[in-house]
Order: C-alpha cells, then sequence, then structure tokens
C-alpha cells in the first residue's frame, strides 16, 4: 500500500487523556490508516522528531457564519491548529431567514458581535432559506471543517416577523419555531443556541429576539432535540455573569430535562458587580453534574485584552445611556459625544458602580492607532497622562480624542497585575475540573475589539509547561472533549478509521504574537489578529491546509453536519 501521507516519529497524544506514546501516524483517502510504526512509502511525509502530533483542535465559541464566506480558513483560528469551528452560537444565525429579513439579521449581527458593514455589504453572499440552503454553500469550498447550531433570534424572527423583537409568542408562534429547529436538525444543524443578556442589542436599538422568549418557548424549542440522536444546546442565560439565579438554574434544568442534550455555558469570568460569579457559576455547573445534567462552562486562556474605537464599539452596550449614545447614527452620535448635558449623562452612569459594566478604568485607555499621522505622537500615551495635561477630566479628554478623528481613534486596554494575578486563578480553576471545556475565541465576532483565537496556543505554550494540567489533558480539552460533547463523530481523536484532523506542533517553539491590525478584509475594512510560530502543519482530512503556518492553497474543510 502506499499512504497519501505519513507524520513520522512524533509524540503522540491522541486526545483520549492517555499518556503519549512515539509513533508514525499513515493516512490515506482522508482518513487514519494506521498509529504504528509505518515501513510503508507514502506519496508525502512529515518529519515529526521532536514534535507533538495532536488531533486537530475544535473551537466550539465561534461566530465564523459570514466571515467563511470570504475566509474559508477561518482566521486566524487556523494558524492556533483549529481544524473544525462550530459557528451559531448565542442564537445568532443568518439561516433560517426569509430573504427581506437577511439585511435585517445581517445588521443584528454586525451590532452585537462587532462585524463590519462595509465587509458584509461587499463580502456577504447569502439570499435567504432554509439552514441547508445556507451551508449547501460552503460544500467542497471550505479550508477547516465548519458546522454550525441553529440559533434562536433567527428563527424567531422567520416566526414572528418584527413582533420578534417586542413581545413573547403565543402557542401557535411556539409550535411553528419548534417546526424550524426540527427543519434544521433534519438539515445538519449541531444542536440549538439561545442566549438572553442584556448587552445583545441588535442595530435597531431593541434587545434581540431571543431576549423576549419566555421559559416555557426555551424549554419548547430545547425540547426538539429530543427526537434527535445528535445535537448539544449552547446557551448564555440572562443572570450567567451572576453565576445563574434561581429561576435561570431552573430553566437550564428544564431545559436539559427537555432534550436530553449537553448544555454548553460561556466561560468563567469575573464582571465589576460579580467579581465571583465565575465561582458562584462553576459550583452550580459542580452540582447540576452531581444531578446528573450535563452543563458545561468554558475557561479562557487568551489575553484578555480589549481594543475598541466609538465608531463600532459594543463594549458599553451594558450601559443604557452609553447605549443610546453609541447605537445612534452618524452625526447625531458625535452631536451628543461632544454635547456637555449629554457627557454629564454619561459619567454619571459611568460613576455610578452599579450601573459601570466594564471592568477598566477610562484613564487607563491607550492609544493605540490614529488615522492622521499629525496624532502620531499621543501613540502609546494613556488618556490619564493626556487628561493630566490638558486639565479636563477622563471623560472629556477620551471623548474629545476620539472625535479628533471622526470616532476611528483606536485605544486598547491593559490589564494589572493584580487584574492578571486572579484571571489565573479562575484559569487554575477551571482547568482542574473535569466538566470545563476549552474556549472561548469568539472567532469571527467582535473584529474590532477582540481576538481570542490564541487560546489553544497559549494553553500548550504557557499553562502546560507550568505544570497546571498535563499535556494530555489539555488536548483531551481542545479536541476530545468537546468532540464527545458535540458529539462530532470520528473527529477529536487520533485513531484509525478517524478523519484525519492532525495538528504537529514543536514544543520547544510554539508561541503567541501580540495581537495587531489587520487591514485584510472585504472593502478594505479592519480586524484584530494574533499570529502563531511553532505549528510545523495543520491537517484537514488528510490534507496538509497549514505547513509552518503558511496556507498550501489546499481546501479540504467539510461541511460538518448532525447524523
Amino acid at each position: 500500500m502506499v499512504f497519501d501521507l505519513v507524520i513520522r516519529g512524533g509524540t503522540v497524544v491522541d486526545g483520549s487523556g492517555m499518556p503519549g506514546f512515539l509513533a508514525d501516524v499513515a493516512i490515506k483517502d482522508g482518513r487514519i490508516a494506521r498509529i504504528g510504526r509505518v515501513d510503508e512509502p507514502a506519496r508525502r511525509v512529515i518529519d515529526a522528531d521532536g514534535a507533538i502530533v495532536t488531533p486537530g483542535f475544535i473551537d466550539v465559541h465561534t461566530h465564523y457564519d459570514v466571515q467563511l464566506d470570504w475566509d474559508p480558513l477561518a482566521s486566524p483560528s487556523c494558524s492556533h491548529g483549529v481544524t473544525t469551528v462550530l459557528t451559531g452560537n448565542c442564537g445568532f444565525t443568518l439561516a433560517p431567514a426569509k430573504p427581506e429579513d437577511v439585511p435585517w439579521l445581517a445588521a443584528m449581527l454586525s451590532r452585537v458581535e462587532g462585524m463590519s458593514k462595509e465587509a458584509l455589504a461587499a463580502g456577504f453572499r447569502f439570499g435567504g432559506g432554509s439552514f441547508a440552503d445556507f451551508w449547501r454553500r460552503h460544500d467542497g469550498v471550505l479550508g477547516v471543517n465548519a458546522g454550525g447550531y441553529v440559533g434562536h433570534s433567527a428563527v424567531r424572527r422567520y416566526a414572528m416577523g418584527d413582533d420578534a423583537s417586542e413581545r413573547r409568542a403565543t402557542e401557535a408562534e411556539i409550535a411553528a419555531m419548534q417546526e424550524l429547529v426540527r427543519q434544521a436538525m433534519r438539515e445538519g444543524a449541531l444542536g440549538f443556541s439561545t442566549s438572553q443578556i442584556d448587552i445583545h442589542v441588535g442595530d435597531d436599538g431593541r434587545e434581540v429576539p431571543s431576549n423576549h422568549a419566555s421559559p416555557e418557548e426555551v424549554i419548547a424549542l430545547c425540547s426538539v432535540l429530543a427526537e434527535f440522536d445528535h445535537g448539544a444546546i449552547e446557551a448564555i442565560p440572562r443572570s450567567f455573569a451572576a453565576g445563574y439565579d434561581d429561576k435561570d438554574r431552573e430553566l437550564l434544568h428544564a431545559m436539559y430535562r427537555a432534550s436530553g442534550k449537553p448544555i454548553e455555558l460561556n466561560i468563567l469570568t469575573p464582571t465589576p458587580q460579580n467579581p465571583m460569579g465565575w465561582q458562584t457559576a462553576l459550583e452550580f455547573c459542580r452540582e447540576s453534574f452531581r444531578q446528573g445534567v450535563r452543563v458545561h462552562p468554558q475557561f479562557t486562556t487568551n489575553k484578555l485584552e480589549l481594543h475598541l474605537k466609538l465608531a463600532d464599539t459594543f463594549v458599553f452596550d451594558e450601559m443604557p445611556v452609553w447605549r443610546e449614545v453609541l447605537t445612534s447614527a452618524e452625526p447625531e452620535r458625535s452631536k451628543r459625544l461632544a454635547d456637555p448635558t449629554w457627557r454629564a449623562r454619561l459619567q454619571a452612569e459611568w460613576d455610578d458602580d452599579e450601573s459601570r459594566a466594564v471592568a477598566f478604568d477610562l484613564g487607563d485607555l491607550e492609544v493605540e492607532a490614529v488615522r492622521d499621522p499629525a496624532h502620531s505622537a499621543l501613540l502609546g500615551r494613556t488618556v490619564r497622562e493626556l487628561c493630566e495635561e490638558r486639565g479636563q477630566s477622563k471623560l472629556d479628554t477620551f471623548l474629545d480624542l476620539a472625535l479628533s478623528e471622526k470616532l476611528e481613534m483606536s485605544f486598547r486596554t491593559r490589564m494589572s497585575d493584580i487584574a492578571i494575578e486572579f484571571i489565573g486563578h479562575i484559569v487554575k480553576a477551571g482547568l482542574a475540573d473535569p466538566i470545563v471545556m476549552a474556549g472561548s475565541s469568539d472567532g469571527g465576532a467582535h473584529l474590532a475589539s477582540f481576538t481570542g483565537a490564541d487560546y489553544s496556543t497559549r494553553l500548550l505554550a504557557e499553562w502546560v509547561p507550568a505544570g497546571v494540567i498535563s499535556l494530555e489533558q489539555a488536548v483531551w480539552r481542545l479536541a476530545g472533549m468537546p468532540a464527545t460533547v458535540h458529539g462530532l463523530r470520528d473527529r477529536g481523536f487520533l485513531r484509525p478509521g478517524a478523519w484525519a484532523d492532525v495538528v504537529v506542533y514543536d514544543p520547544a517553539t510554539l508561541s503567541c504574537g501580540e495581537a495587531y491590525l489587520a487591514r485584510d478584509f472585504p472593502a478594505g475594512t479592519e480586524r484584530y489578529v494574533v499570529d502563531a510560530t511553532g505549528y510545523r502543519a495543520v491537517v484537514v482530512n488528510g490534507e496538509v491546509l497549514l505547513e509552518n503556518g503558511v496556507h498550501t492553497g489546499a481546501l479540504p474543510g467539510h461541511v460538518i453536519r448532525g447524523a
């Protein structure tokens, strides 16, 4: 036999959690043919001496639904060993959709998930239709594997029209939504997603459709999944930041009982109002498992830095006055930001400890990028430094700086040493608990504010060498566990017969770069990306997708459909 590809002489960590071992990995017709000693010839051989050979990583929380239209690699996730992305999280999908609703849904995604309207207009090509219609367009043209949930907000908009953003549904409307979820599951949806947090506000200034659903509606839609032998649920209840209140705990348990399917929850993270909400959430999840209820929160190992410009940020949306101003159209937005009366309202809300929903001080914001070369001396300077020089408040300085470049000046946050230590404590707690999944990159979303695709590389390059988690357990969290939770058959493990999604990396050189602004999206729009070094090869379905970080030109990815 002549194999298509042999990865020779590496340490195989197979995704199961068992100890690594030296072996060759042979691939034929897109699948793993043998693990062990391989002496037969191959059309191509990758030298894995000194390298680690793992299953491709599975990123469970992304919003690549739109980006895949112009970027079939789902970058930068692929650069960090990700070979499969799950899209359609938080209830936000573009299908099912009536043709006349696609622009509304796209605008909602643009606002909630920080996607450029210009990039959407230039690069997104879906005219409406079913879940199957949406994904059929990607067959044969993907670099990575991709599949998605069916989203609550899209289903609600389809069944209720504009009323979806206004009121609760009737019994007949809930039944219609159930049929839409049922159809999507038949067409390959990997599950159902929903969210109900206040920060999710559409382009029209109203809370997104799923926020208006009753608990009975959410449970009814989840119950459809009990009819299928595949599927998972992704949910962000309203009180997740506080660790889930009694109503949401009851709701999550009812969703599980109605569906019988695992539930993926959001990351364990502190907020200004709930610094220990992450611990309450983890304790709730542990107790749920003791009761037999499968709920999986996520830990995050990516850098929790934010980049923002007032032209298109979501960062302040949990504060009603800030949201009202920053969702207003131009020139009204700039007019309000310059108005002393509006500034007084913004300041009052910021000063109210119960209202302020961001974890940074305005003074700590640092000028990261400018459009006008005359402002280059501002780069790297903080709002605090500049407000002291100008004799202004931090708010006035921040807003004046933003207005000086028509709200296009970019700022970044930097975490204090104390905050970094606290976040590290939370990550360690998540790594120590077997029910917590790796995440959450939010790939494809918040492109002007955040990039989290480095979570896999940081887990392997920083937390494994520090002895916080073993290499085998880290690979299980990145590959085997998400495949198991989401029922992805023949993915997430290195074993004969499985699809050959494989990562080969050098542990001595594996590392992440710093996030930087790239102007590489449709219509010349920008996004933040983060690169990695140390990945020798990323293989998708038996073909080398990336070699030393460079795309080979291959597009071997599959649309992952529920069986």
